[in-house]
């Protein structure tokens, strides 16, 4: 029988802190960093986490607060292990922490052999908790320290061919990369939410509030947007986005993030780390290679899990050196598909607000969308859905919506 996997919560806002942690348990539990200090915002967390062990470091000044926090974790949720962290051991902390209801006294320079075979002797004494929402719904980031040309299309193009290979699929795009809300101004779509609105409003995300506030595109795919005029990066925490992330993924099947032009940062370290796709977008320009490859290797210096890597090669000419397969094996990845040029198909296609699939489904370019949907796994909770549409085979269905006849 395989080991249950771990997830741990560390209260805190400084980064070291977190990265303390992650390394003492690399190999022995997920850590999960919450920069939220309000018992409620945490309690959600640790619900969304599917965490069974927190850590709660108790700072000099005000000692007092963190035993209280630690008391109040402790009666909102008995079975959690609280583990109390100082800078040193002073036995007046310590007593107020273990009254409080914490499992185990820490510092910062226990031994990570310590750390890690304390989780393990918590984990076995906690009771299974339900599965992680995180790992419930699909999650496909395409990805881009560089703005590309089209990602909103290339995502909403993608969202669509997965919603009709299997179409009881709940498939969303989340439109953050630059330029910002181009998904919502290139289809005309207007929702009562964006991006920003739904992370102010994490306690309110529920099937209703999707069906009332995230625009529906025709192809039956949701649509979220960043507003226009941008977001504040630094204002968003790790928490809210894993709050967020969960949330969606156990509202859909299907999550598709353009994060296309964004930053390296702990929202796009989450984002990537938690996917089960990540699409690496380029050109054939050396220089949108090497921006590409200096991202691919900056996230893996850091830390940051890849589950499947495929490359997207946009604007591709077969003539033209370095070709799809030398630039995929750069990325140390099998996986790619190239996309032509086709720029008045495209062009149409964007003016009018229309998918290819409806005005051009015989392009080589709509095949490709398809092809590069039929890479992206179908969670069971699609697959269990789409037996359901008619008498035909699920399986001779995705054929069909693939090949366009």
């Amino acid at each position: 029988m395989a080991a249950k996997e771990l997830s741990v919560v560390i209260i805190t806002q400084q980064r070291d802190q977190f990265e303390w942690l992650a390394s003492a348990l690399e190999g022995t539990a997920e850590v999960v960093m919450s920069q939220q200090s309000e018992l409620n915002d945490v309690l959600q967390l640790i619900s969304m986490a599917s965490a069974s062990i927190i850590f709660v470091p108790i700072r000099r000044d005000e000692w007092v607060t963190d035993v209280q926090f630690i008391e109040g974790l402790v009666a909102a949720s008995p079975t959690l292990a609280c583990v109390a962290v100082g800078a040193t051991i002073d036995q007046e902390r310590l007593l107020g922490a273990m009254r409080a209801g914490a499992k185990d006294y820490v510092t910062f320079d226990s031994r990570p052999s310590e750390i890690a075979g304390l989780v393990r002797r918590l984990g076995e004494r906690v009771p299974d908790v339900i599965e992680n929402p995180m790992r419930q719904g699909s999650l496909v980031v395409m990805a881009s320290e560089r703005p590309v040309l089209q990602s909103a299309f290339h995502c909403l193009h993608l969202a669509a061919a997965i919603q009709k290979s299997a179409p009881e699929a709940r498939v969303l795009v989340v439109d953050i990369g630059v330029p910002f809300a181009e998904a919502q101004l290139l289809f005309g779509l207007e929702g009562q939410f964006s991006f920003i609105d739904t992370l102010r409003n994490l306690r309110r995300l529920d099937q209703t509030l999707v069906e009332s506030a995230f625009p529906r595109h025709k192809s039956g795919v949701r649509v979220l947007s960043a507003p226009p005029e941008g977001i504040n990066i630094p204002e968003i925490t790790t928490s809210e986005m894993f709050l967020l992330v969960g949330t969606l993924r156990s509202l859909f099947t299907h999550v598709v993030f353009n994060t296309c032009g964004l930053p390296t940062v702990d929202m796009t370290e989450l984002l990537v780390g938690n996917a089960n796709h990540v699409i690496f977008a380029v050109d054939q320009s050396i220089t949108s290679c090497r921006s590409g490859l200096d991202f691919q290797a900056r996230l893996k210096q850091i830390g940051v899990p890849m589950a499947d890597t495929i490359v997207l090669v946009d604007h591709y000419l077969p003539k033209i050196s370095p070709d799809s397969s030398a630039i995929a094996k750069s990325f140390a990845s099998t996986k790619y598909v190239e996309l032509p040029a086709a720029t008045e198909v495209r062009l149409r296609a964007m003016n009018i607000g229309q998918l290819l699939f409806e005005l051009a489904p015989q392009e080589v370019l709509a095949k490709r969308y398809r092809d590069l949907a039929a890479m992206i796994h179908l969670p069971a909770i699609a697959k269990a859905a789409a037996k359901k549409v008619g008498d035909q085979s699920f399986l001779s269905k995705l054929k069909h919506s693939l090949t366009g006849n």
